[in-house]
């Protein structure tokens, strides 16, 4: 057989790994998965390069699982108990429980991208956060190389985001009532409406079902959203955090508008029954099936330019929600519950621009009430 052969995913070939300190044969592997038979070649002289020189580093079959939680064990010997602190919560609610299950010679820069990604899309860390577990997983990397388990780090080709700087854009009730009133007829009508209650996530919206609905206690359960699927297209799932499944309570008036849209919905699956594929989604296309976000979006952007309202991301609504309640005075607490945040810190963290005011007008309020009838009397005399 030739040195480099084609493949099923492209062309591959075998390398001289040196020889067998035990046996003292020669040891060939095989390697595979380029694009071409030139990528193969120069592969392949690469490879025997470093076995001859003695640079070349055969990745372990541990996972990055096992190798972060050795590392840990190692660090703790080495470093104070508050940074150890700051490192267990990304490694043991993070990094393994997304990526602890691949080979760390086999994580791809991609991988790391995808996740942090999903967390900022998501909202499961604050961009800082993410920047500082990027940090960890790099630091952990490092000592991986040192340790010979891998030849490089994956940290390199993977991007966190950067901090938050632009202010979120949030419409004030005026706004809601104005573009609620001009979307009325609209057919996602109710979309809107139980996003702007209850702060879900678009994703969330879209894997809604009636069965996740308690109209006797004005109540909804988040336990499923729409994501992406391997290879392209979407599909319906469950939420991947315990935190993102919640329950959320709805205003009386939500609550009827979801009554009136089953009705709805429920006439016209009787009037297609033979072409309705009733996957029983509170938000369904004219055949029953989950819509697309990208087409929601676009939905979302005619309803704006026909709206004399400022224009905002389709996910600011979430944060108007959000926004408007710990301005009313709601504890974050019951907003980060809401939201389904993972903790109280992410919350606060996206709306501290917000704390201010509040904290003005608290002391407004306080100032009037304990102090304003004293200044009354004391001007009187």
């Amino acid at each position: 057989m030739a040195d480099i052969y084609k493949t099923a995913d492209g062309y591959g070939f075998r390398a001289s790994m040196g020889k067998d300190p035990v046996t003292g044969r020669y040891i060939q592997k095989r390697f595979s998965g380029y694009t071409s038979k030139t990528q193969a070649r120069q592969e392949k002289k690469r490879i025997e390069l470093e076995v001859k020189q003695g640079t070349y580093l055969v990745d372990q079959d541990i996972t990055l699982g096992d190798f972060l939680k050795e590392w840990l064990n190692h660090k703790g010997k080495h470093v104070t108990e508050g940074t150890m602190s700051h490192y267990r919560p990304y490694i043991n609610k993070h990094l393994i429980p997304y990526l602890g299950h691949v080979e760390i010679g086999k994580l791809k820069p991609s991988h790391i991208q995808q996740l942090y990604d999903y967390y900022v899309e998501e909202e499961l860390l604050t961009n800082q956060s993410i920047k500082h577990m990027h940090r960890v997983l790099h630091n952990a990397y490092n000592t991986a190389i040192k340790w010979e388990y891998v030849a490089k780090n994956p940290c390199l080709g993977a991007t966190p985001p950067a901090p938050e700087k632009r202010m979120m854009q949030t419409w004030d009730e005026v706004d809601i009532e104005t573009f609620l009133e001009e979307n009325k007829e609209h057919r996602l009508y109710t979309f809107y409406l139980l996003s702007l209650s209850t702060g879900m996530r678009k994703g969330e919206l879209l894997g809604l079902t009636w069965n996740n609905i308690d109209f006797t206690n004005n109540m909804l359960a988040v336990t499923q959203a729409i994501r992406k699927k391997k290879g392209g297209g979407y599909e319906i799932g469950k939420v991947k955090t315990k935190h993102a499944e919640r329950t959320i309570s709805l205003f009386d008036h939500v609550n009827e508008a979801l009554k009136k849209h089953k009705r709805e919905q429920m006439a016209y699956k009787m009037s297609n029954r033979q072409s309705y594929k009733d996957a029983d989604l509170v938000f369904a296309t004219s055949n029953g099936t989950h819509f697309n976000p990208h087409n929601i979006q676009r939905y979302w952007m005619k309803s704006l330019e026909e709206s004399a309202v400022k224009t905002i991301r389709f996910h600011d609504m979430r944060h108007t929600h959000a926004t408007l309640l710990l301005k009313m005075g709601v504890h974050p607490k019951v907003v980060q519950e809401r939201l389904g945040h993972s903790s109280i810190t992410v919350t606060l963290d996206l709306y501290s621009h917000v704390m201010p005011n509040i904290q003005k007008e608290a002391a407004t309020d306080f100032g009037e009430k304990i102090f304003g009838h004293a200044k009354t009397k004391n001007d009187s005399l």
